[in-house]
């Protein structure tokens, strides 16, 4: 993940020479497109393919957006508030272009229905019992909506009459990215292309997000309070994320505060339509019991919420996590085990590259699959072309973590083994592909197993026979 502080640092850790105009911008221009790249791919392929490429596809999004400031930091960008800029121009000028034309556009009816829903409620119509239903225009196509409500009753209320929504989150999200823009690894997740993607499709949850940025960064400087239970009234993240976050923190007074705000918002829709309402206000209709009969689903917007937690939290709980390492009893348990709390910091990125890799190797998996001609022979054909894409995926981002002052053996050498390891962890993966699918799993389900088992020991032996130089004597304990 990105690195506390604000020096520019290599992929090494060693301080980053300033470079030229032209420079920057073109590591400006290269990390976006980084960002970019895999998120449209995804996006296209699930335009061509809703129904054979949602599961794997909305969740890699989420995986890829984890990656943007490691792709940062790879692609050596100075740590300037001028590189947030780029991003919030770049992403404006493309969310744009994508609301003006369609393109990347039409991935939700979020920007259609919540409007509505506040008109609804003006009109004395109790949203979480009676239905909504009308049609509506979206880039040439005509589509049917026939549900009821399923959020909190503040959030259809969060909009500016006679502005379209997509417009509005738009706005949302660049007025986010703005309070945030003198942090620059928060700003920078947030400005992410993932970001403009939701914000240019008028997901909803942009303006519950500034609300969420407002209480917790605050106005220049100053966090508000008000913004924060505003926020208790729209998205049930919101709700969950806070009472989650007065709880670790044991702030009980602001855990029972948090309960009884949120409580208030919906206590007049209970007292209208009576017990009903939970189903939309507490599990947005997302169990079989509930009316709208919707089973769990991950949508692709979810991530959204795991970015901005990262966003906001990360470097915070790695200063805390950095003082309990100074404790004499933590000192003396790393010594022990021969590590620095520098080596346990690069692990996240590493395993945030290791997971992203893994859906990469899906989505080129499941693409493939539907590609190639049906039969046995093509399930191991996409599996190996996955697995090849993958490897380089994961090379490409963790190629200098790998190489980085590992003794005196030469750069060929580690690549030979790289390969070589690599070659058996594909056989892995193979053997178990075939073993799934000969027990009755599906072909994704049985490479998801080979995948995973096949990542995990091509890690563990590159790590015992390539990727660490022999450690130095811990020094004594004192």
């Amino acid at each position: 993940m990105a690195e506390p502080g604000g020096t520019s640092r290599a992929p090494s850790g060693s301080p980053l020479p300033p470079a030229a105009p032209g420079r920057r911008l073109l590591r400006y221009s290269a990390a976006w497109a980084a960002g970019a790249g895999p998120a449209l791919a995804v996006v296209t392929a699930l335009w061509i393919y809703p129904n054979d490429f949602a599961g794997v596809g909305e969740i890699a999004l989420g995986a890829f957006a984890l990656m943007f400031p490691i792709a940062v930091r790879e692609l050596r960008v100075e740590r300037r508030t001028e590189f947030v800029y780029f991003l919030l121009g770049v992403g404006v000028a493309f969310a744009v272009g994508s609301i003006l034309t369609g393109a990347a556009n039409g991935l939700t009816d979020e920007p259609f229905t919540t409007p509505r829903f506040a008109t609804m409620i003006l009109n004395h119509q109790d949203p979480y019992v009676v239905p909504l239903v009308f049609q509506y225009q979206q880039f040439g196509r005509t589509f049917s909506f026939h549900a009821t409500y399923f959020y909190l009753p503040l959030l259809p209320f969060l909009q500016i009459p006679g502005v379209p929504y997509p417009w509005f989150a738009l706005g949302t999200w660049a007025l986010m990215v703005w309070v945030a823009r003198r942090r620059f690894d928060t700003a920078v997740m947030l400005a992410q292309p993932y970001m403009v993607l939701l914000a240019a499709n008028g997901y909803n949850d942009l303006p519950v997000l500034l609300l969420l940025t407002v209480a917790f960064v605050g106005w220049e400087g100053r966090r508000q309070k008000w913004a924060e239970w505003l926020a208790l009234g729209c998205k049930q993240f919101a709700n969950a994320f806070l009472l989650l976050y007065y709880a670790v923190r044991r702030d009980w007074r602001n855990f029972a505060i948090t309960g009884a705000v949120s409580a208030a918002f919906l206590l007049p829709f209970l007292l209208w339509s009576g017990p009903g309402v939970l189903c939309g206000a507490l599990f947005a209709g997302r169990l079989p019991a509930c009316a709208s009969g919707a089973a769990p689903v991950f949508q692709l917007n979810y991530s959204a919420w795991l970015v901005w937690a990262v966003a906001l939290f990360y470097v915070p709980l790695v200063a805390a996590l950095r003082r309990t390492a100074e404790r004499p009893g933590v000192v003396r348990l790393l010594r022990r085990a021969r590590l620095g709390f520098d080596d346990l910091l690069r692990l996240p990125a590493f395993l945030v590259v290791g997971i992203s890799g893994v859906f990469v190797n899906l989505c080129v998996f499941t693409l493939l699959g539907l590609r190639l001609p049906p039969g046995a022979q093509a399930v191991f054909l996409a599996s190996a072309g996955a697995f090849v894409v993958a490897m380089g995926w994961n090379f490409l981002w963790n190629r200098a973590w790998a190489f980085a002052g590992r003794g005196g053996r030469s750069t060929a050498y580690h690549l030979g083994l790289y390969g070589v390891i690599q070659a058996g962890a594909l056989g892995v993966n193979e053997a178990l592909l075939a073993v799934g699918v000969g027990v009755g799993l599906s072909g994704l389900d049985a490479q998801i197993v080979g995948i995973v088992a096949g990542s995990l020991l091509g890690y563990a032996a590159n790590l015992k026979w390539n990727f660490r130089a022999p450690a130095p004597s811990a020094p004594p304990a004192t």
